[in-house]
């Protein structure tokens, strides 16, 4: 290798090496400038030094841009930039001095999906980003061809210590190769999971080709090939690609002069830190001092320094067939330093939101929660229907919502709510200092300093939007107020809605009156004026109730709008549509059917389909089942035909949550609405449980779990006020009329509360107020019942509260009603979700069990219906040659599986019945190892064991003509239960 060009700029010295048999060879030294002012020329360089040295370079030095007092070089190479020597210098480094230091490359830290390598070089160690390099500075296909090569030296150690030859050195030789293919193997895991992002890589698919795919797939869906501009011609260049690109977030983000905020001496400095959160915690002691440092400066000045706050722009394509721009999802990521300001600021501001955001905002405020405004829009416009008044659903889109918001204005309106002048100060040092480089197909491109505008990524970007969207609101309950606006007037107390709003998702509610549509019209167009969030018109559509198609259409014309038919999709649900239909739950069965046809069942295992279906498929369907009723037939159809369990007692579970909010959020929105339309029950806590006969309101179907619910829910005494003495369970396990029947039979008042029988202090006023005189047997019972209340005490100064007798801490939670509500008598069990799933074996037999407990398995007579050309013939037993192939025969009642369980029942000390089925053996739980989790876990180990192998040997007998006596068997289960027991974490703690 010989040295043959050499390239000396202001930042860097070049040097081209031609290597035989090989192309050129760059290697560049680099020292950045200490000086914020003059880096970008130290960047331009380094841009211009890649068009020089493309496609194989090496850059290597202090790069300055981490601005510590520490040596922190770095060494970065293209994949093209490697040669044969390269080889040699795997383990170890020789400086300019002839030095040899240790090279190696460890995992420090793993969280989430994000990796950090530390490299260790000469005692200096650098902590870079894992996706920046190569795993250990090789590429892929080096490592497996490694694997291969290590394997293959182990076999041919084994196959000399089967013939009985091997050495001491082979054996040590042996373990040294065997731990350098498992380090590779871990590596090559780390590798894949990282740019795969695939979180159930646990579960042992992490070698199958599915994840070769998706990781390569990502990248293509994602790369950017076609683009269409606003003159419809389309571009295929990269460089034309990319101006386009350019020019379009520049003419985003940028506003007249008059509208930018202007921070003097500001910082010229871009690019992202490339941190994560994990640094700053594990090195807390390091960095701990310049990081309180950096918040002082900003709490006394307001300003960011820009370094802090650049930020790439990532276009992620909304659908498959993305062609303009606007097909695209700008997604910004944010430097970690600048996030952690962030964080601080947003959660702060999180905490006065519920004072100053209106009610009928339910985004991003604590307490409030999506699915508050669907149960809101469904039941008034349910009761608009029903009530047969006319009205218009107008549902507006805004235009590149956070994209258009004036700064101006959003601090006018801080001003306005009573924010401090420093704080002001802090927001605009936040928006004024933001810059983004766009990445066109991971290339980053130009810099758009921004002048307007709200980052999707930036902690506080959620809040400050919902303050900008909150004056749309509190305009139009202005315009309420003075009776130019309607809106929507429900139930008994004429509760009036006249809009929703959940972020930039907006729903108006108004009477089909031309007036007030323009009133709308006028008042939309006001508020984009002024805040910059415009409404797109093409977007928004507009809905009548017991309206005439031409009058909807004419209002449809003078909002420049659509004019659509019910039902429609606000928040993800239906509105407007009826749960009892089966056609209202195709959208759940359509993206579960969408999912499943994203995972290519050639490149998963049995196993990795199991967990895929557990950890997501499961999870669709809770939306929907958090709000509606699900029929019957839905639910078996979701059951059958997508193996996700129980879907009728998770649909009650998820519904009795609006239960217990009811009367713990007195002054929410929803609550009013449904407190207006159903009334009070007796109780004084809940909404009426006898509502209309309508079918459509979500509500009615949340009423009819109140039974089961309220078996549950027990009160704890403050004051006595609300609570009712004879009525509610408060005192002992029982509610007091059905511990004292003859009492309660002659009271006068049967829903009278605590505090005016006994009064609100001691001693107790007990005025019961009998409708006649007491026999000598109610006598003695209101005896009994006043000594037992004698200890009890009333707080005056506590409200009564109630509580959710399930849980210790007694607030409600949905797993607690689910699990009492699977106990019931009349709710027969489905699945034995603990004998499959928590027993401690293999994953792969886990799923097999699970088919077992199914009767999924291909067993001759499931063979004869599905096909029937590869059944056995004659329908026999392989293993009793008797009786016909089924489940519940092969894995119970067949005489050799019959005697093998014979054998486990007598090692266990027990007698016992052979049951009908196999499913039935799985629900008992049997007590003959003991009680305790490790008695559990050995039964669940040998009877998952006998299953196992009994199917092993079915398929041996039909497939490799091969049998073994029973004796044979059993050993093969006494010793795979025992594996197992040995390997589970239930057995490794001390009994």
């Amino acid at each position: 290798m010989r040295g043959e060009e050499v390239v000396i700029g202001s930042f860097s010295v070049s040097i081209k090496f031609l290597l035989d048999g090989s192309g050129p060879l760059w290697l560049s030294a680099v020292y950045g400038p200490n000086n914020p002012s003059i880096r970008k020329e130290f960047w331009v360089e380094l841009s211009d030094l890649f068009g020089l040295t493309y496609p194989s370079w090496c850059v290597g030095g202090d790069f300055n841009e981490l601005p510590v007092c520490k040596r922190l070089d770095r060494f970065l190479y293209s994949n093209e930039w490697s040669f044969p020597s390269l080889k040699a210098f795997k383990k170890f480094f020789l400086d300019g001095h002839q030095i040899t230091g240790r090279l190696s490359w460890i995992l420090i830290r793993s969280s989430g999906d994000q990796h950090l390598l530390g490299l260790r070089i000469c005692g200096c160690n650098i902590i870079i980003s894992k996706r920046a390099l190569a795993v250990g500075g090789e590429n892929l296909k080096e490592m497996v061809g490694k694997e291969k090569t290590i394997s293959d030296e182990i076999a041919n150690i084994d196959a000399i210590k089967q013939e009985g030859a091997l050495s001491s050195d082979l054996a040590a030789q042996r373990a040294i190769r065997k731990g350098e293919l498992e380090e590779l193997i871990l590596r090559e895991e780390i590798h894949w999971k990282q740019k795969a992002k695939i979180k159930w890589v646990k579960e042992g698919d992490c070698n199958s080709k599915l994840f070769h795919k998706v990781a390569n797939g990502r990248h293509n869906k994602n790369f950017i090939k076609l683009l269409e501009n606003e003159r419809g011609l389309v571009l295929d260049s990269s460089e034309s690609i990319t101006e386009e690109i350019l020019l379009y977030f520049k003419k985003l983000y940028s506003c007249p002069p008059r509208e930018s905020w202007r921070v003097e001496d500001r910082d010229k400095a871009s690019g992202l830190d490339g941190f994560t959160i994990a640094v700053f915690q594990d090195y807390w002691d390091v960095i701990k001092e310049d990081l309180v440092r950096v918040f002082a400066e900003f709490h006394n000045s307001g300003i960011i320094n820009q370094n802090t706050n650049a930020s790439f722009i990532v276009l992620l394509p909304k659908k498959s067939q993305s062609k303009k721009i606007s097909d695209f999802r700008p997604i910004s990521p944010i430097t970690c330093l600048y996030k952690i300001i962030a964080k601080f600021l947003s959660g702060r501001l999180r905490g006065v939101l519920q004072e100053t955001i209106h009610s009928t905002q339910g985004a991003f405020v604590q307490g409030r929660q999506i699915l508050d405004a669907v149960l809101i829009a469904n039941e008034i416009v349910d009761e608009k229907k029903r009530s047969g008044e006319e009205g218009v659903v107008f549902k507006i889109d805004f235009e590149k919502a956070y994209d258009h918001v004036k700064w101006d204005f959003l601090d006018h309106v801080l001003e306005k709510k009573g924010f401090s002048p420093r704080w002001r100060s802090w927001m605009r040092g936040c928006l004024s200092s933001v810059s983004y480089a766009i990445l066109v197909n991971k290339n980053a491109k130009g810099w758009v300093k921004a002048a307007k505008g709200l980052r999707q990524g930036d902690p506080l970007s959620p809040f400050l939007f919902t303050i900008v969207a909150n004056v749309l609101s509190r305009m139009l309950l202005k315009t309420e107020e003075r009776n130019f606006l309607e809106g929507f007037r429900v139930g008994r107390n004429r509760c009036r809605v006249s809009h929703l709003q959940f972020a930039d998702d907006t729903i108006l509610f108004a009477s089909p009156r031309e007036e007030e549509v323009q009133t709308l019209k006028s008042l939309l167009l006001v508020f984009g004026q002024i805040s910059g969030l415009k409404v797109n018109l093409d977007k928004s559509n507009l809905f009548g109730i017991n309206l005439d198609q031409n009058h909807l259409s004419r209002l449809a014309l003078l909002l420049d709008c659509k004019a659509s038919d019910w039902p429609i999709l606000y928040l993800g649900l239906p509105l407007g549509g009826n749960p009892t239909a089966c056609g209202f739950w195709d959208p759940v069965i359509e993206r579960i059917s969408r999912r499943l046809d994203g995972w290519q069942k050639a490149y998963l295992s049995f196993g990795g389909r199991i967990t895929l279906l557990h950890s997501c498929l499961s999870h669709i369907p809770s939306y929907f089942l958090s709000l509606f009723k699900i029929p019957a037939s839905v639910a078996a159809k979701i059951e059958r035909r997508f193996g996700i369990g129980k879907i009728p007692l998770r649909n009650r579970a998820l519904l009795g949550k609006w239960l217990w909010r009811f009367p713990r959020e007195s002054t929410s929105l929803w609550h009013q609405v449904i407190l207006s339309i159903y009334g009070t029950h007796s109780n004084g806590w809940d909404a009426n449980t006898i509502v209309r006969c309508s079918h459509r309101c979500p509500w009615k179907a949340i009423a009819q779990g109140f039974q089961d619910f309220s078996k549950y829910t027990r009160f704890i005494v403050g004051d006595g006020e609300r609570i009712r003495f004879w009525e509610d369970l408060w005192w002992g396990d029982q509610i007091l009329k059905d511990q004292y029947p003859r009492l309660f039979r002659v009271v006068m008042d049967k829903n009278i509360p605590i505090s005016s029988i006994l009064g609100s202090s001691r001693p107790f006023s007990w005025n019961f107020n009998f409708r006649r005189n007491l026999t000598d047997s109610e006598i003695e019972d209101l005896e009994r019942l006043m000594h037992s209340l004698d200890c009890m005490n009333l707080s005056t100064s506590t409200s009564d509260a109630r509580s959710w007798s399930l849980c210790s801490s007694g607030l409600f939670t949905v797993k607690s009603f689910f699990t009492a509500l699977s106990q019931m008598p009349d709710s027969s069990p489905f699945f034995p979700t603990k004998f499959v799933w928590k027993s401690q074996v293999p994953f792969k037999v886990k799923a097999f069990i699970w088919l077992v407990a199914h009767k999924k398995v291909n067993t001759n007579d499931l063979l004869q219906l599905r096909r029937p050309h590869k059944a056995i013939s004659p329908d026999i037993c392989k293993l009793c040659m008797e009786q016909g192939e089924s489940a519940d025969h092969l894995f119970l009642h067949c005489s050799v599986t019959l005697g093998l369980w014979h054998r486990l029942f007598q090692l266990a000390k027990m007698d016992w019945v052979p049951l009908k089925s196999i499913s039935d053996m799985m629900f008992i739980n049997y007590k003959g190892f003991g009680k305790s989790k490790r008695g559990v876990i050995l039964w669940q180990n040998a009877s998952i064991a006998l299953i196992w192998v009994v199917w092993r040997e079915r398929n041996a007998r039909i497939f490799e003509d091969k049998a073994r006596n029973a004796g044979n068997l059993w050993d093969s289960i006494h010793f795979l239960a025992s594996l197992w027991a040995f390997c589970s974490a239930g057995l490794r703690a001390p009994p």
